[in-house]
């Protein structure tokens, strides 16, 4: 951490942050962060770089807490001040890490801003105390339809979820899929059967020979079937559940199962499977 001290600064003359990593501020938490600042003053300094030229500052952190600031119509707020080389972007990836977590969609543009500098990913993923893939994995983010960046951005919708709905490339099905996700609450093993019915009909789809109430209809009727990796008979996909162990625990469970079948037979004088 850079050398800084902390002072009051005019209100007037600190900068919006050229690196802003919130696109949205909510007016319903900025007006509960104003009532508590008026009720008990300003429990963290904000904080600022500068001067830049003349008396002016640029913010770095506590940007909500400065608009809270500008509602009370403080004059001053206190401030800790840094150089002006101090970097604001890193400083604002940190203090939003610190003190309130962004969203996915957040980080993923931060981490794109890093990548516009050309810091390489091994180095992003170091500042930010974090694992290269889940770097890797937060960009890809930026790479999914808008209309899903903004349901991972509103929180509606689970990143894996929006990962599935990623490879629906009929805007106004899939628009139908986000809405239908969010109604339901769907997780992402159903998503993969949407997904899979898509791929099934996708030509007709994207030929618009469907409508998308006809595809919604269709897709009542479709099930995706799957063998069971222990009896083989095929079974619809929501009536499976996934079983996760080496191979010597899964033949011994295969093991038992094949017992227990055999005595079943046996109790009820049919032959042994």
């Amino acid at each position: 951490m850079q050398h800084h001290e902390t002072r009051q600064i005019p209100t007037s003359c600190i900068l919006e942050p050229s690196h802003r990593l919130r696109e949205n501020i909510d007016e319903e938490r900025l007006g509960a962060l104003a009532d508590s600042m008026a009720a008990s003053g300003l429990h963290q300094p904000i904080g600022v770089r500068g001067p830049l030229d003349g008396e002016r500052f640029e913010i770095v952190w506590g940007h909500r807490r400065l608009l809270a600031a500008v509602l009370l119509r403080w004059p001053e707020i206190e401030a800790k001040v840094f150089p002006p080389d101090y970097d604001p972007l890193l400083a604002a990836v940190e203090e939003n890490n610190v003190r309130e977590a962004m969203t996915p969609m957040e980080d993923a543009r931060a981490l794109a801003r890093f990548r516009e500098r050309g810091e390489p990913l091994s180095a992003i993923a170091r500042l930010w105390r974090r694992s290269a893939a889940w770097v890797g994995e937060r960009l890809a983010l930026l790479e999914l339809p808008r209309d899903l960046q903004q349901a991972i951005d509103d929180q509606e919708l689970t990143l894996s979820v929006a990962r599935a709905l990623g490879a629906i490339d009929h805007e106004s099905y899939r628009q139908q899929l986000i809405d239908e996700a969010k109604r339901t609450g769907a997780k992402a093993g159903t998503v993969d059967i949407w997904v899979a019915h898509y791929r099934h009909d996708r030509e007709r789809i994207v030929q618009n020979h469907m409508t998308v109430e006809a595809i919604v209809a269709n897709r009542e009727n479709w099930k995706l079937m799957v063998p069971c990796e222990l009896c083989q008979e095929d079974y619809e996909y929501t009536k499976t559940r996934s079983l996760r162990c080496c191979v010597e625990c899964m033949d011994a469970v295969a093991v038992l199962i094949e017992e227990a079948a055999a005595r079943a037979a046996a109790a009820n004088g049919l032959p042994t499977p």
